[in-house]
């Protein structure tokens, strides 16, 4: 899949101060298995998405920087449920699972996330399909968390947040 991702906020609670990713280019794979048992199409499916960013932070001094290149990956378990046999046929979305935080040059951050969406399917033949969604990602901070951390120094103390970034991608579907 080849998407775009857009949004993502984080406030600090000490500072009351709020830093924002950049939007960006994001890519991944979703490995999924139809579940014969339901009606409809049921599928329990596997995501991994990457997107590399930065997030901005607007005249501070850590790291003497005006931003920390960041990298940002969901792996999350979840289902797909929707219509078959039509020209057109749309679905609903969800999962559970983590996202890393991958800090160039500072400490990683791994947090609870989910997801939820919805798209459309679109058949090319009996074994390829083009597919269309947009989903949302919600990554959980808990209470007094503090995150992006360079050499024993934090630069964000996050306390009980949802970091929220919506994602609108396509991509070839091979069936077998």
């Amino acid at each position: 899949m080849l998407g775009y991702t857009f949004g993502g906020s984080i406030k600090d609670s000490e500072t009351d101060d709020s830093y924002d990713f950049d939007d960006s280019v994001s890519y991944g794979v979703i490995l999924g298995l139809r579940d014969e048992s339901k009606a409809g199409s049921a599928f329990y499916e596997i995501l991994y998405s990457h997107q590399s960013t930065y997030l901005k932070l607007d005249d501070t001094v850590f790291s003497g920087e005006d931003h920390l290149d960041v990298d940002i990956n969901y792996f999350h378990f979840g289902g797909r449920y929707g219509t078959d046999g039509e020209m057109v046929n749309p679905f609903v979305v969800a999962g559970v699972g983590v996202t890393y935080f991958d800090l160039n040059g500072g400490d990683s951050e791994t947090k609870f996330s989910f997801s939820i969406g919805g798209g459309v399917m679109v058949p090319l033949s009996k074994h390829i399909s083009l597919r269309f969604e947009g989903r949302g990602f919600g990554t959980v901070f808990d209470n007094n968390s503090a995150v992006f951390c360079e050499d024993n120094e934090c630069l964000i103390k996050v306390k009980g947040d949802v970091l929220w970034q919506f994602t609108g991608f396509s991509g070839v579907v091979f069936s077998f």
